[in-house]
């Protein structure tokens, strides 16, 4: 009976596949979106009007952060379920809890980059903004206090 129960753990294949799309996908979308913008660059440089916005830029390492967030965790889930893999020290996860921190981590910057967004945007009321940043604000401060205590815990 223990041999079926063990042989279970290749369903995190289903998990790992799915999510090594999602980051390839995941690439391809911010190549795609930093070419439009590099093309936007060259073509519009000399008009006088001119300007991009910075946080444009940090969008893109968003897209490529997200991207490379995905890859971890099925690498992550791999490791744990399957066997290690020979990848660098800063990749290797023993634990669920260590990819759910780096999973956190990579939540915190996404949600950082929105309101960075927000704020750009000339549409929205300094009060709307402020109540964002603030929501905004507190799920990162319980995400940071997440994965605080969960680097302590041991399994």
């Amino acid at each position: 009976m223990e041999r079926p129960l063990t042989q279970t753990k290749y369903i995190v294949l289903i998990g790992v596949i799915g999510l090594l799309v999602a980051s390839i996908a995941g690439f391809a979308l911010a190549a795609y979106e930093t070419a439009g913008l590099v093309w936007y660059i060259f073509t519009h440089f000399a008009d006088p009007d001119f300007q991009i916005e910075e946080v444009t830029f940090i969008k893109l390492v968003d897209g490529f952060l997200v991207s490379t967030g995905l890859l971890v965790f099925g690498l992550g889930l791999f490791e744990i379920f399957i066997r290690p893999l020979e990848l660098p020290s800063a990749l290797r996860f023993r634990t669920i809890g260590e990819l759910k921190t780096t999973l956190a981590s990579i939540i915190v910057l996404t949600l950082a980059v929105t309101f960075l967004t927000m704020v750009q945007e000339p549409i929205e009321d300094a009060m709307s903004i402020l109540l964002k940043g603030l929501a905004i604000a507190a799920v990162i401060l319980a995400l940071v206090f997440f994965a605080r205590n969960g680097e302590k815990e041991e399994h």
